[in-house]
């Protein structure tokens, strides 16, 4: 079957995940700090792929590596040492290619001959599994117990572009903030900031004028000028369904304020985006008004939770009932060249690790209806969205 594999560092991160472990024969834990966690990991028995519909592959590990269609064998045996080969070229592209896409006639022979035909198999979207998608499904075998079981993980590659965690997604991500001191005229000052920028059109080779607008310059104005701002509620009505189902009836509450440390007191700078510093501003804060002690243990719990409901499937803008049925978990390619995972039986340090690696981020203002001041009857709003994405 002809085909023509091309792709950036990202796309073929799953290629390079499934060499990997089909050559390691197991998949070791992480920690928080992206480490491997020796003692704990799970024994692959084989790695099962469906590029096309009713064609299930099966690579079973071992050398040689066996390789079933639909339960019987398709051949070939493939040796451990040719799979370490390819693995090894291809992260040697990595290490020579730059950011735009790349192909290798070598190792997409290689691939052809062993049945793989696209970069990455479709992934399909099951409650069942680990953050709502499949990108690699694997029967493991749990050294622990010994219990064998048929999981599915979502890959992401430490070398290639910083995957989004969370989208924005217009109103159901906006939060709303009661502006004071605001005035129609000063309103349309802000409204009328903007950063203009020449950018060169492809099509025509002619330079057109583009308008952004200004987060920085008009939280500025804003505050220069005596606004105060106070959280008000979450846009839609299920955005505040759902947080409240996540962590509580203080939950928008929390996330507003951690917005507002983003946008309000750092001009939305990528510098103060961190989750780590948005959490401890909620607890130097206590955002939530609690009146005991031992703050900083519950706002943590609180944002590793939201955090990972979001991984498992969590969004503002449909009704979540809550579940997270998760057997499997998340799948990195380390720029050291190691292949690690987060799944189900670490949960907490797959917790840590989302809070030390995830930051907010401003999506499109104009697209997202975000940073623009409105007026209510006599009161004035403004919106800042929610986004988030891995640093």
């Amino acid at each position: 079957m002809p085909t023509n594999l091309s792709g950036n560092k990202g796309e073929w991160s799953e290629i390079y995940i499934f060499l990997k472990l089909m050559n390691d024969g197991k998949i070791y834990a992480a920690d928080k700090d992206m480490k491997k966690i020796a003692t704990v990991y799970l024994n692959i028995i084989k790695i099962i792929r469906e590029e096309f519909p009713s064609q299930t592959y099966e690579y079973f590990t071992g050398d040689p590596i066996k390789i079933c269609l639909n339960g019987s064998d398709a051949g070939p045996d493939v040796p451990l040492t040719q799979i370490e080969a390819m693995k090894n070229e291809l992260w040697e592209l990595f290490q020579t290619a730059g950011r735009g896409n790349f192909s290798s006639e070598h190792i997409e022979d290689f691939l052809s001959s062993i049945h793989i035909f696209k970069l990455k198999a479709p992934a399909t979207s099951k409650a069942e599994f680990f953050g709502g998608t499949q990108d690699i499904i694997m029967s493991v075998m749990d050294y622990r117990n010994g219990i064998t079981s048929t999981v599915g993980f979502s890959c992401k590659s430490d070398f290639s572009h910083k995957s989004t965690l969370f989208n924005a997604s217009k109103d159901n991500t906006n939060f709303r903030y009661k502006l004071t001191g605001m005035t129609d005229e000063l309103m349309e000052r802000v409204n009328n900031t903007f950063n203009i920028k020449q950018k060169l059109n492809k099509e025509t080779g002619l330079k057109e004028t583009k308008y952004e607008i200004a987060i920085s310059d008009r939280i500025s104005l804003m505050k220069n000028s005596g606004v105060d701002i106070h959280f008000d509620k979450a846009v839609v009505d299920n955005a505040t369904r759902n947080l409240i189902l996540s962590g509580g009836t203080e939950m928008p509450k929390i996330v507003g304020a951690m917005l507002l440390n983003y946008y309000w007191n750092n001009n939305a700078e990528t510098a103060h985006s961190s989750i780590v510093e948005a959490t401890q501003y909620i607890i130097t804060s206590n955002s939530a008004d609690y009146n005991f002690d031992g703050l900083e243990s519950i706002y943590k719990r609180k944002i590793g939770n939201l955090l990972y409901d979001m991984f498992t499937g969590m969004r503002l803008s449909k009704e979540w009932d809550g579940r997270s049925s998760v057997n499997g978990g998340y799948i990195v390619a380390k720029d050291d060249g190691d292949v690690l995972a987060y799944h189900s039986c670490i949960a907490d340090e797959f917790k840590d690790f989302l809070v030390e690696k995830l930051g907010f981020e401003a999506p499109s203002s104009s697209r997202h209806n975000a940073i623009q001041v409105y007026k209510i009857e006599d009161e004035y709003f403004i919106n800042f969205n929610l986004q988030v994405r891995f640093k």
